[in-house]
């Protein structure tokens, strides 16, 4: 995101929020920066189970509720105009195909 751009960007993550917060301090020691969008917490995995995320190669594991990495880009209508879903955690939505998206909002 570039400064003062109107855009809002959410994590969700099965973790409580306490160990949010933990991962969020983590982060800021790096000496990179800190996190500057929310950790939104989904530790009964409501929010992954509606939408159908819940990565099933974890079910009852130690990590269970691990959600597939998903990017959603919603406009303003509330109406998702970009999506991707991956069913392999290593394969992640880059920037540059985020960054395609949002500009095809305007």
């Amino acid at each position: 995101m570039q400064k003062d751009e109107p855009v809002r960007l959410y994590a969700v993550s099965i973790d409580r929020p306490e160990e949010s917060r933990e991962f969020e301090t983590k982060i800021a020691a790096d000496g990179r920066g800190a996190i500057n969008f929310p950790l939104l917490s989904d530790p009964n995995h409501r929010v992954i189970d509606t939408y159908g995320l819940r990565d099933p190669a974890y079910t009852e594991q130690k990590f269970d509720g691990v959600p597939y990495p998903t990017v959603y880009v919603i406009d303003k209508s509330g109406r998702v105009a970009w999506a991707e879903v991956n069913q392999d955690y290593k394969q992640r939505a880059s920037n540059e195909e985020i960054r395609a998206a949002l500009n095809s909002l305007n």
